[in-house]
């Protein structure tokens, strides 16, 4: 197997297994919140005053689906909404206190899933693997990748 081969397959399956313990802990909370409206919420979070339009292009679904997640999202009081005094047309999303709390408790519980993943690797090699992820997320940043 050639060696970018290898780090997509690696990098797709721990992303894979981190993401599945963020919606187990979905699963397990108070929260009645599906997989697609937790990566809307998710968006809002790390992106504050987003519109409709810019979720439906960052996670590739129609404006239509998002603003039936979005919709459902408010109805829970995990996020809210300003509609644009430049264009009525235009809603700018921002989380709510309990959303925050919301991601916040999946945050943590994939925060302990790494923990325990990592814990039987030396922990030289641990801060080796941060560095390079720390440098890829940086090259990728700076060429908006």
């Amino acid at each position: 197997m050639e060696k970018y081969e290898e780090l997509e397959k690696l990098m797709r399956k721990i992303s894979a297994w981190i993401k599945a313990e963020g919606r187990m802990a979905l699963k397990e909370g108070d929260n009645e919140i599906t997989p697609a409206q937790f990566d809307v919420l998710q968006s809002i979070y790390w992106h504050e005053n987003l519109t409709m339009t810019s979720i439906s292009k960052r996670l590739g679904v129609a404006k239509s689906t998002v603003t039936g997640l979005v919709n459902k999202l408010k109805d829970e009081r995990l996020v809210d909404y300003k509609i644009s005094d430049e264009d009525r047309r235009v809603r700018r999303l921002k989380i709510t206190e309990h959303g925050e709390e919301v991601i916040k408790e999946v945050i943590k519980r994939r925060i302990t899933f790494v923990e325990k993943m990592f814990s039987t690797i030396d922990p030289y090699l641990v801060d080796e693997f941060r560095q390079v992820l720390r440098i890829v997320v940086k090259t990728c940043d700076e060429r908006k990748i």
